[in-house]
């Protein structure tokens, strides 16, 4: 077969129509994929907050049996969580100025906040809290890695076998 300058157009124009239908079909069947919804996403309110005392055998719930909470994920990759006791201190601004705080009557009654991005591994049913301020300084900068399960509107955080503690909150509407 002898190669002409016509030929080589022609084989070019049909390697061009391929290249295209090929580029169409792959954005076509990535387009169909199933996407992973963020379950996640919304404002949550803490209604049970628990660990386990390994000493005891017992579970004990560190702020109350009503602690009071909020965990927020964001479509953008954001969560924002603050839980305190069900009985918080009562001062007023005054005697606030007045009185030395230990760190354990803080800690007793405003719990956990802070504040970071998120990541989800759904495949080992993990959310990674990447904490970037608040109220534990030994959180920021690290990865926090709490199992979950979502079951309606409830989602349940916690370790991965979810023996040592668990956090259930109900999705606000």
């Amino acid at each position: 077969m002898r190669v002409t300058s016509g030929n080589l157009k022609t084989n070019y124009i049909q390697m061009k129509k391929n290249l295209y239908f090929l580029l169409v079909a792959v954005m076509f069947i990535a387009a169909c994929q199933p996407k992973q919804s963020n379950k996640l996403v919304g404002t949550w309110k803490l209604i049970e907050y628990a660990d386990f005392d390994s000493v005891t055998g017992k579970w004990t719930h560190p702020y109350g049996d009503h602690p009071r909470g909020y965990f927020t994920y964001t479509n953008s990759g954001i969560v924002n969580l603050n839980i305190s006791s069900e009985n918080p201190l009562i001062i007023t601004r005054d005697s606030a100025y007045k009185h030395s705080f230990t760190l354990v009557e803080l800690i007793d009654n405003y719990a956990v906040g802070y504040f970071g991005t998120y990541t989800i591994d759904y495949k080992n049913s993990t959310v990674t809290h990447h904490p970037k301020g608040g109220a534990i300084p030994w959180y920021i900068g690290t990865d926090q890695h709490r199992q979950f399960i979502l079951k309606g509107d409830t989602l349940f955080i916690g370790d991965p076998t979810f023996t040592i503690g668990k956090r259930i909150l109900i999705k606000e509407k």
